[in-house]
């Protein structure tokens, strides 16, 4: 199934909650919600390089800490090495979760299984030398992902992580009514919910009050990927 993008800066937007791209598999899942059965919600993050002098978004950061909300934060090796006394802020924080997304942000499926291998080893090595830590978890940069990029992940110690809501964050032309009502309708049990840290989204910081207030008000409980699966 087609997905409707529009490219910003690099930054793929998604109008349209993800579907499907091909049948889980034993070993090779590539996981898009949590169970329907649930009332978890995770609420994601991408850090995804762009050509700005600040990639952090901090008022963002300011509102997860305030509100409490755990949150999985999916960062590319380029914007982890430009940023990397703001990644051990954010490892420090127990209520996130870091995740893989790439070194590059390439175009996975263009690129020869070694090129993809060295992307997702590379930014482990970089998160793990800046945290201590090491990633369970990966998200394709631009949602691009089938079986051999997900096999390739798993190689990596990874589980290949999509979503099934869109924010649409990035998007300038959607207006922060627009974005909290297309979350808090499609929200379901066990919802993966992406949204933008590194400065394009347009009107993240001001529409995510709404948004983790509207979820917690249709009685969801905010946790990460990690806690989801787990769960």
């Amino acid at each position: 199934m087609k997905k409707n993008m529009t490219i910003i800066g690099g930054i793929c937007i998604f109008l349209a909650a993800a579907s499907a791209l091909f049948a889980e598999t034993p070993g090779t899942p590539v996981i898009e919600h949590g169970p329907r059965n649930s009332k978890f919600v995770a609420v994601t993050f991408d850090a995804c390089p762009t050509s700005l002098a600040d990639e952090y978004d901090e008022k963002v950061v300011e509102v997860l800490l305030r509100e409490k909300v755990p949150a999985t934060i999916f960062m590319s090796g380029r914007w982890v090495e430009k940023n990397p006394e703001k990644v051990k802020f954010l490892s420090e924080q127990q209520q996130f979760e870091l995740a893989n997304h790439s070194y590059y942000h390439p175009h996975l499926l263009e690129k020869d299984d070694a090129r993809v291998l060295r992307e997702l080893k590379r930014t482990q090595a970089i998160i793990k030398k800046i945290t201590d830590k090491t990633p369970k978890y990966f998200r394709p940069p631009f949602g691009e992902v089938d079986e051999r990029v997900a096999k390739l992940a798993a190689t990596a110690g990874l589980t290949t992580i999509q979503f099934d809501i869109a924010s649409g964050d990035p998007d300038p032309g959607l207006s922060p009514k627009r974005i909290a009502h297309v979350v808090l309708h499609d929200a379901k049990g066990g919802s993966i919910i992406v949204f933008h840290m590194n400065r394009r989204g347009v009107h993240t910081a001001e529409v995510l009050p709404e948004v983790i207030e509207g979820l917690r008000k249709k009685g969801f409980t905010l946790v990460t990927v990690g806690e989801m699966l787990r769960e």
